[in-house]
């Protein structure tokens, strides 16, 4: 009776246990498709079905069918290619591939349709997929719009096979043709700005003087069979970067900007890159042309159809700094999701960050150059020529006299280094904490109100230099230093050109831009488009670049500082200004009249009365708006090449401000504003007050942040 009953409970056990199960997944299903319905409704999937509607742009890479036209059977074919076998980890790859190609196309669609944050997170996880093959990379490439093209050049390390060729790139043009488009191209931009622009004018009327007749330009190739005369002036290669050249000169004009484009010349340059892609002074002149005209985000279209994004974002990689700075200004202008409104107009330059990066940008640094300089040579490392001899402690083994030598005749001589340099670093290591480095370019005297840093801790992240930051010299080292060590900053670089004397041609039309004022007020309007003072600003300046920036910050804050750039400053650093001018600038009345100085040689003589007015003025300018002033002067002469012997430009009392710190670096005027390294006084002294000012204000941001938190709390 009671193995009855038992029977019966477990009867009843096993009908629940089924119903339960059978319940459970019918519900299971039923929220599967309720999570696929909400799923299709927010991302469309039809893009999926591109895929078959493009089977042309499909690119077959695969090795096995290198030879499929030599079968004419099907079974031929099928016979030729063996079929891998259907391993694990085979199937397990071919769902991976097959999941991140449609992880792709509905990325894509994200970045393409989704609101701002969608398309930013879109576009990182676009990037940095992996494991895609070559046709996949191309189809998504058929599917890409200007907008998405132009946030996927501006991350990091993007895959380039993301960007498709120029259109028509395996046409190849002769020389002469491309000259001949480039003429017509110089034609229509002289015709469009009504002969306005006499350098233009006369750079055609000088170099194809002899080939116009009734309209016709003739046909160099007749001249290889002697049916034409030869012309005076040859059309090679260096012909054609003059046109170049002129094409950059005429667009770097910022009313004729826009005439490039309209006229065509997208399709010309470029096939100017194609022919002339490894020659670097053509792909700088071509990038600037370029970066002058995505200041006009209306021609994005034209810029991403004719091919430009891929070539730019190539030469954003290039080591050569005077190519990759205007190449990441281009794609920084263009990308509109990322710049908010700052754009970089031409001769304002963005060293960092040159991609979209997710740390928040705390304080702008910007560089100014001084006469003669440039912000492509100014900012270099010092050259290993003139750095002093070091004596380091000689290499100690704890091998036997016998075992060395025969080391040496095993090993060459390289091992040697190598093993030295590795065991030296491993015992520092050990020990450096322990120890206090002294810093290369310590100053010779300074006055009452300096202060360090003059060492640093051995284990500090300055020492920590790897081989290849020892062997690699940077050309531009607010560049690549200031991010390894702040990375929560955007640094700007500022270029200008300048003069020694009159007798140097230039443009008519921006040759009276040469006076101290002129040029301030040129980059505040500028500065103010990139968005300088909306955040902390930092200013490092070399000679007459203190000169520009003091006029700057003087003629703001007798302008009522509208855009804030005076109460927003932080610091101001010095490299041998010459606040009360240069001996080298005082000229006699006959050699004066020998060498014609520019403007920019007479506002610099010593005891200047417009030097010493703006002098009065920014000490003025101080008391309103207190702000950390850091000064270096040179104690040494420097070499004049043409000259053959050594003059000192600025002397310690014209490069003394009479405010803030001041030190005598023992080095000249060129190399004043190179650091040997970054354990550099120079450098390190620069990025302290960085560091101090960025820890300031991110501490006065909480106090703010923790206030109106509070402030919300009470009722």
């Amino acid at each position: 009776m009671q193995l009855q009953v038992y029977k019966k409970y477990i009867y009843y056990l096993k009908s629940s246990g089924v119903c339960i199960v059978f319940v459970g997944g019918c519900w299971l299903l039923y929220q599967l498709r309720q999570i696929s319905a909400k799923v299709r409704y927010a991302v469309s999937t039809n893009v999926l079905n591109l895929e078959q509607l493009h089977v042309q742009y499909i690119y077959v890479d695969d090795p096995r069918f290198k030879d499929v036209f030599m079968f004419r059977n099907k079974e031929d074919l099928q016979s030729s290619v063996k079929e891998k076998p259907r391993t694990l980890s085979y199937v397990i790859m071919k769902w991976w591939k097959s999941l991140n190609r449609s992880l792709a196309h509905r990325l894509l669609y994200m970045a393409q349709h989704g609101s701002t944050k969608e398309r930013e997170k879109a576009v990182y996880s676009l990037s940095s997929l992996k494991h895609l093959k070559d046709w996949h990379y191309r189809d998504v490439a058929q599917m890409l719009d200007a907008k998405t093209a132009v946030a996927l050049a501006r991350m990091k390390n993007v895959d380039l096979r993301f960007f498709l060729k120029p259109p028509y790139y395996h046409v190849h043009h002769k020389l002469y043709d491309l000259i001949e488009e480039l003429h017509q191209l110089l034609s229509k931009l002289e015709k469009s700005s009504q002969s306005c622009h006499p350098c233009l004018t006369q750079f055609l009327n000088k170099k194809f003087k002899d080939f116009h007749r009734e309209g016709l330009i003739f046909d160099h190739d007749l001249v290889s069979v002697g049916l034409a005369v030869a012309p005076a002036i040859t059309w090679d290669q260096e012909f054609l970067q003059n046109c170049v050249q002129a094409v950059h000169h005429h667009a770097s004009l910022k009313e004729h900007i826009k005439d490039v484009a309209d006229a065509g010349g997208l399709a010309i340059l470029m096939n100017v890159q194609k022919m002339f892609g490894t020659n670097l002074n053509i792909n700088v002149l071509l990038a600037k042309i370029i970066s002058n005209l995505s200041l006009h985000s209306e021609y994005l279209d034209d810029i991403f159809k004719s091919g430009w994004i891929g070539i730019l974002v190539q030469w954003s990689r290039d080591k050569d700094f005077r190519l990759a700075a205007p190449a990441a200004r281009a794609l920084a202008n263009l990308d509109v999701d990322d710049n908010k409104g700052e754009i970089y107009p031409p001769r304002i330059y963005p060293l960092y960050p040159l991609h979209r990066i997710q740390a928040e940008r705390k304080m702008d640094i910007i560089f100014i150059h001084g006469l003669l300089g440039g912000v492509f040579v100014t900012w270099r490392q010092r050259d290993l020529s003139s750095l002093p001899p070091e004596f380091a402690e000689p290499f100690r083994a704890e091998f036997g006299p016998d075992s060395f030598s025969d080391m040496i005749d095993e090993y060459p001589q390289e091992f040697l280094k190598d093993l030295a340099r590795d065991l030296k670093m491993q015992e520092w290591k050990r020990i450096g904490h322990d120890f206090e480095v002294i810093l290369h370019d310590c100053p010779e005297n300074i006055n009452c109100r300096a202060c360090g840093p003059f060492t640093c801790k051995g284990d500090d992240d300055c020492m920590q230099e790897n081989e290849e930051e020892e062997h690699c010299r940077t050309q531009c080292w607010p560049k690549d230093w200031l991010p390894k060590d702040v990375p929560s900053v955007r640094v700007i670089g500022i270029n200008y050109e300048t003069n020694l004397s009159m007798w140097t041609p230039f443009c008519p039309i921006e040759g009276m831009r040469s006076t101290i004022k002129e040029r301030s007020d040129e980059f505040i309007r500028k500065l103010n488009l990139a968005g300088v003072g909306k955040r902390p600003v930092m200013w490092v300046c070399h000679s007459m670049g203190g000169l520009l920036a003091k006029k700057m910050l003087v003629d703001e804050w007798k302008n009522g500082d509208k855009h804030n750039i005076c109460k927003n400053t932080r610091g101001i650093i010095f490299y041998s200004t010459p606040h009360r001018g240069s001996r080298i600038a005082a000229l006699n009345q006959t050699t004066e009249m020998l060498i014609w100085p520019s403007v920019e040689v007479k506002e610099l003589r010593e005891q200047s009365p417009e030097l010493l007015n703006l002098h009065d003025n920014f000490l003025k300018m101080l008391d309103r708006f207190p702000m950390d002033v850091v000064s270096f002067s040179e104690t040494k002469s420097t070499l004049v090449t043409a000259l053959k012997f050594r003059l000192q430009f600025v002397n310690p009392e014209s490069a003394d401000p009479g405010v803030g710190e001041f030190f005598e670096i023992p080095q000249d005027h060129l190399s004043i504003c190179k650091p040997a390294n970054r354990q550099s006084f120079l450098y390190q002294k620069v990025l302290s007050i960085v560091r101090r000012h960025i820890g300031a204000s991110a501490h006065k941001s909480k106090i703010l942040k923790d206030y109106f938190t509070m402030s919300n709390k009470v009722p």
